[in-house]
């Protein structure tokens, strides 16, 4: 196809843009921000903006950037604006935030480095938390009062990974639980709001802020191991992929020259799904476009589309954003839906009403609002109606759930057409042990993380008995209890219930323990089951004599 050809398509598909996407492309100068529902066209949206520019102005495509959030969503965009201007589409710069920071590195090695790490799996960040576990002492406040040393693994993993998304430093989290703390008196929900008993409206629930200092302490206390954890990293040479972004950010701020020639290069910029971004995210695109007091910024976002709550994103970026741009900023709200019928959109729409926090209710002076209407030729009149069920918890949403999928298969109905859609992860994990105690077959497209399987975590957990037992005799009886339980060793869970009654009610007088070392106070009845097992004569007495899986 020859360039005259792609022009007159390029024409075309703008002449098919309802008015709302075709104000948005046009609008080529200046901050523009775009409220785009759900199926509303937003990246067919954003290449035609990008063909717009190219178009109307003398700006060469090396000189747009546009950032997304998935490789996906790079490739649907690459592929959208190949077919409206052609070859040109690969000489635009496309990326995802990691990977427009990686070629930010690669391209500037003199600066950076040659950074010979590798990124860090998810068996390694284990292994690195838990060494800076172990390396507390037992007062603590992340391991006293805990039997399982590692109980705020999890937390830690989390706690880091927010700091580095966000671009925290342990002092601004630490001056953050200051302020928290000291203002913990004035709020609401730690003061009581009548009189009951010797209780006087007004009064403090002690109780609840002593509760919530504690977490605070525990806090305060896991914010402390951040630079430990960073140092952990290095040492192993290994990187997050939230590095790559905050290495970029501290070479913008220590060379300004480099910061410099990005600023210069890129024209225009364009982002989509915005509400997702989270805080070093957003500071990167701030500092490209901060040379700019009105910059040609292009924002695509949803409020009621936010996924990545869990990463750090934040709704607040973009009332940020329309309040740092308010006096030239361009608004656009797209409401014309071409994916769905009108049933499907008004119920959806009834649903998310009801969430308070929503950019139409911080921005109320616009005076808009978000009704999606249906327009899909084939979709819009469908008179099939979806319906809402609510329950009270979600363990008995769960049982629903696979009643309706066991009803199904007894019916015979094809399980491959039905589709079971949740928001995260971890909320199909129970569904799922629920769904094969039932034999109902199933896919997922969650990845299988090996370290959460049954089996994988009874050897975790065997083989950390084993090493704190050869360590240090009788550390690992925290854990001997639960091991006796697993299911290859054949011991039936109510002969273990049976023995640890008789022996704490008859087992302190029994001598046959004296050739372990003495242990003050009572021994815990684990230690008493180690030896009992295997003892004939104590399980005659115990009444477990002719049950022959407890010797085993």
């Amino acid at each position: 196809m020859t360039i005259q050809t792609y022009n007159e398509t390029f024409l075309h598909e703008l002449a098919r843009l309802n008015p709302a996407q075709r104000e948005a492309v046009e609008h080529i100068e200046g901050p523009v921000l775009v409220i785009a529902g759900p199926g509303t066209g937003k990246t067919h949206i954003l290449a035609a903006r990008i063909g717009n520019i190219l178009l109307r102005t003398d700006t060469q495509p090396h000189n747009i950037l546009c950032l997304t959030f998935t490789d996906a969503g790079v490739q649907a965009m690459r592929q959208r604006l190949l077919s409206l201007i052609g070859p040109d589409a690969h000489k635009v710069h496309i990326f995802t935030f990691h990977s427009f920071c990686n070629t930010i590195i690669q391209d500037n090695l003199d600066l950076f480095g040659r950074r010979e790490l590798e990124p860090l799996s998810d068996l390694e960040r284990v292994e690195i938390i838990r060494q800076l576990m172990d390396e507390l002492p037992w007062q603590h406040p992340l391991r006293r009062g805990r039997a399982d040393g590692y109980f705020y693994e999890s937390h830690l993993q989390n706690l880091f990974r927010r700091m580095k998304s966000e671009n925290w430093t342990a002092a601004f989290v630490l001056k953050k639980m200051e302020e928290y703390l000291a203002d913990l008196p004035n709020r609401e929900e730690f003061i009581y709001k009548q009189n009951r008993g010797s209780v006087k409206k007004g009064d403090l629930k002690t109780a609840k802020l002593e509760e919530e200092q504690q977490k605070m302490e525990r806090l305060h206390s896991a914010v402390q191991l951040f630079e430990r954890y960073e140092k952990l990293m290095h040492d192993s040479r290994r990187y997050d992929y939230e590095d790559m972004i905050l290495w970029v950010l501290r070479a913008f701020r220590d060379y300004p020259n480099l910061l410099a020639r990005y600023q210069e290069q890129y024209l225009y910029f364009l982002l989509d799904e915005y509400q997702d971004t989270n805080g070093a995210q957003n500071e990167i695109l701030h500092r490209l476009t901060e040379f700019w007091d009105t910059p040609n910024i292009f924002i695509v976002g949803d409020d009621d589309q936010s996924i990545y709550e869990f990463q750090g994103a934040r709704l607040k970026n973009i009332s940020d954003f329309y309040h740092t741009y308010h006096g030239e900023l361009k608004v656009v709200v797209l409401t014309e839906n071409y994916r769905s019928s009108q049933h499907i959109l008004d119920t959806s729409g009834s649903l998310i009403g009801q969430n308070k926090i929503r950019i139409l209710n911080n921005l109320k002076d616009l005076g808009i609002e978000k009704i999606l209407t249906a327009r899909h030729a084939d979709f819009a009149g469908l008179p099939l109606r979806p319906v809402v069920t609510c329950y009270p918890n979600r363990l008995q949403e769960e049982v629903a759930i696979a009643e309706q999928l066991e009803k199904l298969m007894d019916e015979g109905f094809p399980l491959d057409e039905v589709a079971v859609i949740f928001a995260k992860h971890k909320q199909a994990k129970r569904l799922m042990a629920i769904l094969g105690k039932k034999g109902i077959p199933f896919q997922t497209r969650q990845s299988v993380n090996a370290l959460d399987l049954p089996l994988v975590q009874n050897l975790r957990l065997l083989l950390g008995y084993f090493h704190d037992e050869f360590h240090k005799p009788f550390s690992g009886e925290n854990g001997l209890f639960r091991i006796l339980h697993f299911d290859f060793f054949g011991i039936k869970p109510q002969d273990l219930a049976h023995l640890s009654m008789w022996l704490a009610a008859e087992g302190e007088g029994w001598t046959g323990m004296e050739t372990l070392p003495p242990k003050p106070g009572v021994r815990p009845v684990s230690l008493y089951l180690r030896s009992a097992i295997s003892n004939k004569k104590l399980l005659k007495e115990a009444g477990l004599e002719s049950r022959k899986n407890c010797c085993k």
